[in-house]
């Protein structure tokens, strides 16, 4: 199975991570034991580059994982212990999405979306002010509403 190595700087959060350089490509890694495709194990031949290493790209599943340990195992050899980079992994499918975003950390986002988690300061001010008339010329007791949102104080 090919395995290409990488080292990884980027935040676990971003979905597009920068892999610059390939520092070595494996073609003779092995699955280590029965393992799970989400956290796999891989059985390599022990080098620097496995140690120096970060981050892996399997190109036939077509996946990347963070390289979470490396064992060293008996005749020369080495076991990855590796974990899914989800984001990265699925970074197309991330990116073909249409979504509308109603919680965002940036301080900067659209004021216009409601978020029932962000504290809202309420500024009541009603004011009564009696007319002598109707504005459209008719006489008697009438009432008016107006209301304002969003004004400046």
């Amino acid at each position: 199975m090919r395995i290409e190595f990488y080292n990884v700087n980027d935040d676990n959060r971003v979905v597009s991570k920068s892999l610059g350089n390939i520092i070595h490509a494996i073609d003779n890694a092995q699955i280590y034991n029965a393992t799970s495709i989400m956290s796999p194990d891989f059985l390599v031949d022990y080098a620097p580059y496995v140690v120096n290493s970060n981050y892996v790209r399997v190109p036939l599943w077509n996946r990347y994982y963070y390289v979470k340990d490396v064992t060293a195992s008996p005749g020369g050899r080495a076991v990855m212990h590796c974990r899914e980079d989800v984001l990265m992994s699925n970074a197309d499918a991330i990116r073909a999405l249409n979504a509308y975003v109603t919680r965002g950390q940036e301080s900067h986002r659209d004021r216009n979306l409601i978020d029932s988690k962000q504290p809202v300061r309420v500024i009541r001010d009603c004011n009564t002010i009696k007319f002598p008339s109707s504005p459209f010329g008719e006489q008697g007791n009438f009432a008016f509403v107006l209301t304002v949102v969003g004004g400046k104080r």
